[in-house]
């Protein structure tokens, strides 16, 4: 048996482990932990989903919150999981939590195989000599091998001292079936005045919260506008920053063309994707962006800063889309201004390319890669 443990389980959790316990080599062999049932690390917004029927996932604290269980006794119950499971090879979700810790260590103690999930990347933070030191001496004593996201978390790993010929790829994915089938059959069946939608729109996806620069994103906007641009922008999220960027969109003059949507679970987002211009995501910090894999499995092109971690792998600049700096002034409104420009045919051919990117990223590749580590030890 393979234990995979998470804090709380999203919509591509699901996908993830559904891909693995549908996998030849995992079939029956596959559980999945899940931490808790309430709020996980982001306070206040739950995204945990609920459509896990058939699946063989248990919730060690149903009614506690990430902040406020404490890490320490989540993770004594997660040994007690682990002891009582008994599986031969751990996927442990990082190595930043008491939980993840105490599940690399009972691996370690038990000589079960520990594996490493890691979509970390070198550019997430700024690094301190020290602390990397103590990170790789925790890396190389709890982890046999690991399975990361694109190149540069590879890279990172790298250099955290774990071996090459021990990690393998395609963490981060979604539903691809999913997201395709959906927006296909919204724009077969549907139209964006029946579902209350711009003609013309950029969208956004994800968090109101500082690292995600939607502050950048409202600002640039208004100056696309200002330069004659008339696509609107529909944002789809909420968070810290809602008031805040409602008082931007009043005060530069754009309100009547920026579209607070509020946060929509993934049963609701194709629609949006289903007519969107494009998606833009400008993070400032972003370990992936799987939002990224949403829109181009929907087949739209993206435009993506340079700070998300799934830039290198996802996206061919003027492609599929286009990768800007956003500590550069003026990027992302030139970027979008291009968008702007492009006629619906270069539209569709920019998301095409996005649908033949992104096969090679789905549940069904993970399962594989997941399979092979597995191999040594089940």
């Amino acid at each position: 048996m393979i234990a995979v443990i998470w804090t709380d389980w999203y919509a591509y959790h699901i996908a993830r482990l559904r891909a693995l316990s549908d996998h030849s080599m995992l079939r029956g062999k596959v559980l999945g932990i899940e931490l808790v049932g309430g709020c996980g690390e982001h306070a206040g917004l739950r995204f945990r989903s609920d459509e896990r029927q058939g699946l063989p996932i248990e919730t060690l604290m149903p009614q506690a919150d990430w902040r406020t269980a404490g890490q320490g006794r989540v993770g004594v119950e997660l040994w007690r999981k682990l002891r009582t499971a008994n599986p031969a090879m751990v996927l442990v979700p990082g190595y930043y939590t008491v939980p993840a810790l105490m599940a690399a260590m009972w691996a370690k103690l038990h000589r079960r195989h520990s594996v490493l999930m890691s979509e970390t990347t070198r550019e997430d933070h700024s690094r301190v000599w020290w602390k990397e030191s103590a990170k790789r001496w925790i890396v190389r004593l709890l982890f046999d091998s690991a399975i990361a996201g694109g190149k540069p978390h590879v890279r990172y790993l790298r250099e955290l001292g774990v071996r090459p010929e021990t990690i393998r790829r395609g963490y981060d994915v979604v539903d691809n079936h999913f997201f395709a089938g959906e927006a296909d059959r919204m724009r077969a069946s549907e139209s964006r005045a029946a579902l209350g939608l711009p003609e013309d729109y950029f969208l956004f996806v994800g968090r109101f919260s500082p690292e995600k620069n939607v502050e950048q994103l409202v600002r640039s906007f208004a100056e696309f506008r200002g330069a004659g641009g008339r696509s609107h922008l529909v944002l789809c999220g909420d968070g810290p920053l809602r008031d805040t960027l409602a008082r931007m969109a009043e005060e530069l003059g754009v309100s009547e063309c920026v579209h607070f949507e509020g946060m929509k679970s993934v049963r609701e987002l194709p629609p949006y994707y289903a007519f969107a211009r494009c998606l833009v995501l400008p993070s400032t910090r972003e370990p992936w962006g799987l939002v990224i894999n949403e829109a181009m499995a929907s087949g739209l092109p993206v435009l993506a800063s340079s700070r998300c971690g799934s830039v290198e792998d996802l996206v061919e600049d003027e492609v599929n889309g286009f990768v800007f700096d956003p500590r550069e002034c003026g990027a992302l409104t030139a970027a979008m201004l291009r968008v702007a420009r492009l006629n619906e045919r270069r539209i569709a051919e920019m998301g095409q390319r996005s649908r033949e990117i992104i096969a090679r990223y789905s549940p069904e590749i993970w399962a594989s890669e997941v399979a092979h580590l597995a191999s040594q030890c089940i």
